[in-house]
């Protein structure tokens, strides 16, 4: 994978003190079609929105029929779903679940994980959109730093906190298995079809379940935020990296303390953890929040990130934070010293 630094830095826009990475990689929306189109038209829906904070995200509800329908409430979100069925579909039968990740994750499918048909005018979205390639950029940082750890180990433990699907963390050890004499990945979730849909990718890939792999369904607020259970019932010190990817922007401060300091138990010397957590200075934020409607999370800026890492008790001298270039997202790597 090709990856080029980038330096491009604002000035007070990084806390002195943490270690900071900027990178630039390779992404399907650099050389397809419409980029350029697709990426104008986002920022223009962006910027009405940033600028009338009235304009309400889109609500969804169930109609008489049970079925999930959504309900836009600003003329822009009504614009962006009336000529693109497969992102409505998306939106309404998938968000907010792990499966929705997999229309970003692979733009070029021919249908949604719900079975609808991707149509023309929502393709372009899911692979040009800033928060789409973001979610994929985030991926590749993590499969780096995963690779790094794994590939030179005799035995590597994975645990996966609310992996979802496990896209990224299974597409990450197909790619590191051969290399590694012996290893175990433990995939953590609540929703019980994202562990589903996580085995069978998890046997596409040659992986055999309860040999290299488990699936262990747990509600993390209540098992590593609330309690330690989770960490009473794994053990700690039990695996070489632990990675919360998607999670812990939908933590409160209190929360995402509480996840930190308990996910670090988990973690053997010499190990990491590694998380995540979208920019408020997400380029296209608005556009993701307001008019496609994702979940509430927790935008955070460096600063608050750090205040948080202090917090948790942990030496901001084994944090490494890496900013790809889209701007999307943080990646913290939190290592655990021998």
């Amino acid at each position: 994978m090709p990856w080029q630094p980038f330096l491009s830095v604002i000035p007070g826009s990084v806390p002195a003190d943490l270690a900071i990475k900027h990178i630039t990689c390779s992404d399907i929306s650099d050389n397809w079609p419409m980029k350029d189109q697709v990426v104008e038209q986002i920022d223009d829906i962006n910027q009405q929105l940033a600028c009338d904070l009235s304009l309400e995200a889109p609500e969804i509800f169930v109609d008489n029929l049970g079925k999930r329908r959504i309900r836009c409430r600003n003329k822009l979100s009504e614009q962006a779903f009336r000529s693109r069925p497969a992102l409505e579909e998306w939106r309404c039968q998938l968000v907010p679940t792990a499966l929705a990740l997999w229309a970003v994750q692979h733009p070029l499918a021919v249908r949604l994980i719900s079975g609808g048909e991707m149509d023309l005018n929502s393709r372009p979205w899911f692979i040009h959109a800033n928060d789409a390639r973001g979610i994929r950029s985030r991926a590749k940082v993590m499969a780096a730093i995963a690779d790094f750890h794994l590939n030179d180990s005799v035995a590597a433990n994975w645990i996966s906190l609310a992996c979802g699907a496990a896209v990224p963390v299974l597409k990450t050890l197909h790619s590191a298995k051969l290399k590694s004499q012996k290893f175990t990945l433990l995939l953590i979730d609540h929703d019980r079809q994202s562990l589903k849909f996580a085995r069978g990718l998890a046997t596409q890939y040659g992986l055999v379940e309860g040999q290299h792999f488990q699936l262990l369904m747990r509600n993390l607020f209540d098992r590593m935020i609330v309690t330690d259970k989770l960490v009473q019932e794994l053990g700690e010190q039990s695996a070489e990296l632990v990675d919360g990817l998607g999670i812990f922007e939908y933590f409160s401060e209190s929360e995402a303390v509480h996840f930190i300091r308990h996910a670090l138990r988990l973690v053997k010397p010499g190990g990491v953890l590694i998380i995540s957590n979208m920019l408020k200075t997400s380029p296209q934020i608005d556009f993701a929040l307001r008019c496609v409607g994702w979940t509430t999370i927790y935008p955070r800026t460096l600063f608050e990130l750090r205040e948080i890492i202090l917090a948790a008790g942990i030496n901001l001298q084994n944090v490494t934070v890496t900013l790809p270039s889209d701007g999307v997202y943080a990646v913290m790597e939190i290592n655990v010293r021998e």
